[in-house]
């Protein structure tokens, strides 16, 4: 691997390390109760944000190189944007906060603030990767990590806090303290900025959507594919099974994204330098490679995982109840088929077949959302751990006979 690949692995594993943590320590110590209001709580905001401000942030990436001679414009233009779609998301959550979660004043203003501060993180965590400033990006991202960690474990253990506020009063002072970090870090795209001047064009913001919208609804819908079915179980049996079926998928989601994770960048970043050297033939051959690799660790990762369940359930987790394999092996292998499709998804993108690859997701969250609203009533958390197998298996049967149909053509 290349420097910039480990600078990247550096970076993306403190933040893995301590969303693992985060899963652990609040499903033990504040209950399944706190995590499940948590979550909703958590992929509702995700989901405003991602929808209102995600097209801004991978055009930031796009625009800023392609635009040398305009920077500090075109900067401003970009953070005016981010202000406004800040101001917008945050009301969103308000109202969501009020009228569906029913929330008191502190927690409505905890969750107000993490998804307006989001916002901005987002987009200096942007500007710097814009510019390759991996150091940097990773030092921001552990910064936010470290913090978050530190407000959790004393609000937990020195001040006894058991609210899953706890988790999002965290967030806050990890976003917050990163921003005020930033704003000391004398670095190549915040001093451009001009706060002085509104700078709009519509014509600027139009190219910005017509840009990142494709990416945008992809990844909107890959997060309402995890977080549709935890609003459903909500609804039937309440904040305790919602707890225990997320803290559920979240573990395994993530622990099967941290064990091959370095597959995914090393190899990507193989495939795209072949595909730029025009050897496409050798490109598929490294993304069959890629997966052939996955596999081996899945393998890995499932017998660590058969071994250590049942002390992982019962002991550190204190949720016995999901020790059951209808449960948890549909939402282990549905998270490493999700890997399989993001390896192909990401080989398919240079052949710019975006829009087959946004149909398909957006068909597989529209089943997803309603086998739930059929089964869940009457089967609960296995009926969403099948279902999630099922819509998962479909995506990433697309993205093979798509990915062959397209290698036949190379």
């Amino acid at each position: 691997m290349n420097k910039e690949v480990i600078k990247y692995l550096a970076g993306r594993f403190i933040p893995a390390i301590v969303s693992l943590a985060l899963i652990v320590l609040t499903i033990r110590f504040l209950g399944p109760v706190e995590y499940g209001r948590y979550s909703l709580l958590f992929y509702m905001a995700l989901l405003v944000i991602t929808l209102d401000f995600q097209w801004v942030q991978v055009s930031i990436l796009r625009f800023l190189g392609g635009m040398p001679k305009e920077t500090n414009v075109v900067m401003s233009r970009f953070f005016d944007l981010t202000i406004f779609n800040a101001l917008f998301s945050t009301l969103i959550v308000i109202l969501a906060g009020v009228f569906y979660f029913d929330l008191a004043m502190v927690d409505l203003i905890l969750v107000a603030l993490f998804t307006f501060l989001t916002h901005f993180y987002l987009f200096h965590k942007a500007i710097l990767e814009a510019y390759h400033k991996s150091i940097r990006t990773a030092i921001l991202e552990g910064a936010d990590q470290l913090l978050i960690m530190i407000c959790l474990l004393a609000g937990m253990f020195f001040l006894e806090l058991r609210s899953s506020m706890l988790i999002f009063g965290s967030l806050v002072v990890g976003l917050g303290g990163v921003l005020v970090l930033r704003s000391l870090t004398r670095v190549k795209g915040l001093l451009t900025i001009d706060l002085k001047h509104l700078y709009w064009d519509s014509r600027f913001s139009g190219k910005v959507i017509e840009f990142g919208y494709g990416i945008t609804l992809w990844l909107f819908f890959s997060h309402l594919l995890m977080a549709a079915d935890r609003f459903i179980i909500m609804e039937y049996y309440g904040y305790y099974d919602t707890g225990m079926y997320s803290a559920l998928k979240d573990l395994l989601f993530k622990g099967v994204t941290i064990a091959s994770f370095p597959i995914y960048i090393s190899y990507q970043s193989k495939m795209v330098d072949k595909w730029n050297a025009h050897h496409k033939i050798e490109a598929w051959k490294t993304i069959k490679e890629a997966i052939s690799f996955e596999m081996l660790i899945f393998i890995l990762v499932f017998i660590g995982f058969m071994v250590s369940k049942p002390m992982l359930f019962a002991e550190v987790l204190e949720i016995p109840e999901m020790d059951f394999w209808l449960l948890y092996l549909p939402v282990l292998m549905a998270s490493f088929l999700w890997q399989v499709a993001l390896l192909l998804q990401r080989f398919l993108e240079l052949t710019y077949r975006t829009a087959y690859m946004l149909i398909a997701i957006g068909v597989c969250v529209f089943l997803n959302v309603i086998l739930n609203l059929i089964f869940v009533p009457q089967h609960g958390m296995i009926a969403s751990s099948l279902i999630l197998l099922t819509t998962s298996t479909l995506y990433a049967g697309f993205m093979v006979v798509l990915a062959l149909i397209t290698s036949k053509k190379l």
